[in-house]
C-alpha cells in the first residue's frame, strides 16, 4: 500500500513541477505579444487546467491502486478460506474468534456464524482452559509451534490437533492466526 501511495504522490509532484515550469515559460513568451490582462487571464486558466488535469489523473491513479489492493486482498482471503487445514483469526486480548475458514467449519461442525460468536477457549475442554490462556499470553512474534492440544467439536467429541500460530499486528488490534492439523 505504501508503494502505491508513494507512486501516486511522485506522479503528482513530477506533473506539478513540469506543468508549472513549462506553462510559466509559455506565459513569459506570450507576454511580449499580449497585454497584462490577457496574461493574467491565461495564468488563471493555466491554474484551473492544472487542478482539473491533476484531479482527473489522481482519480484514475487512486482507482487503479484501489483495484490492485482489492485484488490482492481477495487473493489472500481465498488462500485463507480454501486452506485444507482449519484456520482461525483470534483477537489476542479478548480471545474471540474473528475469522474462520471453511475447513474449520467442516472439521469441527460449527458454521462460520457459530464460530464468530465463540472464544478460542470454547474449543478447549475445561481442563485445558488455563493452559490455553497461558499460551495466548506467551506468544512471540513469528511462528509459534504450540504442539498437540485437545479441541472439542460441536458434537462434543474431543480431537487432538497440532496448532501453529502467528501474531498479526494491525493498527487497531493484536490478532493471532492459528492453524490446526488434526492428529490421527
Amino acid at each position: 500500500m505504501r508503494t502505491g501511495a508513494f507512486k501516486i504522490a511522485l506522479v503528482y509532484i513530477v506533473m506539478g513541477i513540469l506543468w508549472i515550469t513549462l506553462s510559466d515559460r509559455l506565459l513569459l513568451t506570450l507576454q511580449a505579444t499580449l497585454g497584462a490582462d490577457e496574461v493574467f487571464f491565461l495564468g488563471s486558466i493555466k491554474g484551473i487546467a492544472y487542478v482539473l488535469v491533476t484531479g482527473i489523473l489522481l482519480f484514475f491513479l487512486i482507482v487503479r491502486h484501489t483495484r490492485r489492493l482489492s485484488e490482492s486482498e481477495r487473493k489472500y482471503r481465498t488462500y485463507f478460506d480454501q486452506n485444507t487445514n482449519p484456520m482461525w483469526i483470534i483477537n489476542r486480548r479478548t480471545m474471540l474468534i474473528t475469522g474462520v475458514n471453511d475447513a474449520a467449519s467442516v472439521r469441527y461442525g460449527y458454521s462460520k456464524d457459530e464460530f464468530l460468536k465463540m472464544s478460542a477457549l470454547d474449543l478447549r475442554p475445561p481442563e485445558e482452559i488455563n493452559t490455553a490462556i497461558m499460551i495466548f499470553h506467551d506468544l512471540k512474534k513469528g511462528i509459534n509451534d504450540i504442539g498437540v492440544v485437545k479441541h472439542r467439536r460441536k458434537d462434543g467429541t474431543i480431537i487432538k490437533v497440532h496448532i501453529t500460530c502467528n501474531l498479526i499486528d494491525s493498527a487497531r488490534e493484536s490478532l493471532v492466526m492459528a492453524m490446526g492439523a488434526i492428529v490421527p
